[in-house]
């Protein structure tokens, strides 16, 4: 048999120039790729009977929606609801 070396070189990070900012489309395609994953992860999370990761991955999503909704409409979405107490 023979003998296999694996050689790992150094990953070189390159500096990358100021990105430019997503425009409004792209961006709204961005967020909707990560709502999607989102949902995805939390199916699986139900199937494996995680409810503390079920309830993390919730509250992720929400806050996705939340930044869609004040991207689309300029309004924050929790601003007319009173969130200074625990359901």
């Amino acid at each position: 048999m023979g003998v296999f070396e694996i050689v790992v070189e150094p990953k070189v990070r390159r500096r990358r120039r100021a990105r430019m900012p997503l425009s409004p489309k792209k961006r709204a395609a961005a967020l909707f790729r990560v709502w999607h994953g989102m949902r995805e992860l939390i199916e699986e999370a139900e199937r494996l009977g995680d409810s503390e990761l079920v309830h993390f991955l919730e509250v992720a999503r929400l806050l996705v929606e939340e930044k869609v909704t004040t991207m689309s409409s300029g309004v924050a979405a929790f601003d007319a609801t009173d969130t200074s107490l625990p359901n």
